[in-house]
């Protein structure tokens, strides 16, 4: 990058942070410029994010009792040994060049973390392989605290479906991904959908929303701005524009269920386009094209799953707790395969190879 080219980058910069400022400073917050700002623009640094996206959220931080963190973050839950052995295995992503000592550290906040938020929901909302890595960007870009007021709202509004006790919701949102697709490129689409190839391939960018996926601590945390401030589903529109983008090199791929899942799920989600374009192009197409609407065209029967209703209050989203009825029907192809399929081994090797 040229000087010229990293002075104009710096000003804008400058410029974005500049306009978040102003939008927090106001004595009450306008939540549609807000979230216009982190969805278009982003919200440019680690102190802003730590106060927008509870904003966003609709989070009061005087919530926080220091002395109730401590006795949540050392309390046990029904996956207390799933996540000291996925926090252990964790945070190589973001600290290359860090000692092991500093490491540790940060796995401890990060344990603490996940406990806490865990704990503070009493079984009504339960650990995931892959929430870890969604907690690891939150600790590293607005810490520790904030962090945890952010991460226990999520897991009941934005990351609901992931946190119920199987994983049947998240396999029926899933089957919004190739409607999705056919809006945004129809040769692609049909090309993928020849292969035979299920969505699985983006289960772990879903459900991780693409921490697992993006290496690069300033590319997530731009996604993590338009996940944050938007409809849940959001991360699919993301998934359908990294597809979109990445057109040629999926449309050289042969036309074979294992090789096209090889090749989507080893993807490099901002190889071909930066988070930034990705965030502005998925932010259109949501437009274009909502949930509800391929829905209801598509006649797909959501019955275990809530993200689908997400819906505003008081400029905030909520997801429902509870499904609604489905209109259409009979379950789908996609879900009496994984219904069919679930008990098998090499079912579960072949879903759990998109998180491992």
């Amino acid at each position: 990058m040229s000087r010229r080219h990293r002075r104009r980058a710096k000003d804008l910069e400058f410029q974005r942070a500049a306009a978040v400022t102003t939008l927090l400073d106001q004595p009450e917050v306008d939540l549609d410029r807000l979230r216009s700002q982190a969805c278009n623009k982003g919200l440019s640094n680690r102190e802003l994010r730590s106060k927008a996206w509870p904003v966003l959220l609709g989070i009061d931080q005087a919530t926080f009792a220091k002395a109730e963190y401590e006795s949540l973050a050392v309390g046990t839950h029904r996956d207390t040994s799933v996540v000291d052995v996925d926090v252990q295995r964790s945070l190589w992503s973001y600290t290359e060049g860090w000692s092991d000592e500093k490491r540790d550290c940060s796995r401890a906040q990060l344990k603490s973390l996940l406990n806490a938020a865990i704990g503070h929901h009493h079984g009504n909302a339960f650990y995931y392989q892959g929430l870890h890595d969604i907690a690891s960007v939150l600790l590293f870009e607005i810490g520790e605290r904030p962090a945890f007021l952010v991460l226990r709202c999520l897991m009941t509004n934005h990351l609901r479906d992931f946190t119920r006790p199987t994983l049947e919701p998240v396999m029926e949102l899933l089957e919004l991904l190739m409607p999705l697709l056919e809006q945004a490129d129809l040769e692609l689409y049909r090309h993928v959908s020849s292969s035979g190839a299920p969505p699985y391939f983006a289960l772990s960018w879903l459900i991780t929303w693409f921490a697992h996926n993006v290496p690069a601590l300033d590319q997530i945390t731009r996604l993590f701005d338009l996940f944050v401030a938007s409809h849940p589903l959001m991360p699919l529109y993301v998934a359908v524009i990294a597809m979109r983008a990445s057109r040629i090199k999926l449309l050289k791929c042969d036309l074979d269920a294992a090789e096209m899942h090889r090749a989507l799920h080893n993807l490099s989600i901002t190889a071909f386009a930066s988070a930034d374009k990705l965030a502005h192009e998925a932010a259109v197409l949501f437009r274009q094209c909502p949930p509800s609407a391929v829905i209801h065209s598509r006649k797909i029967c959501m019955n275990k799953s809530c993200a689908a209703e997400a819906h505003e209050v008081g400029g905030h989203w909520q997801v429902p707790e509870v499904p609604q009825p489905c209109k259409f029907g009979s379950s789908s192809r996609l879900r009496l395969w994984y219904e069919y399929h679930q008990s098998s081994s090499v079912f579960f090797r072949y879903v759990s190879s998109s998180i491992a």
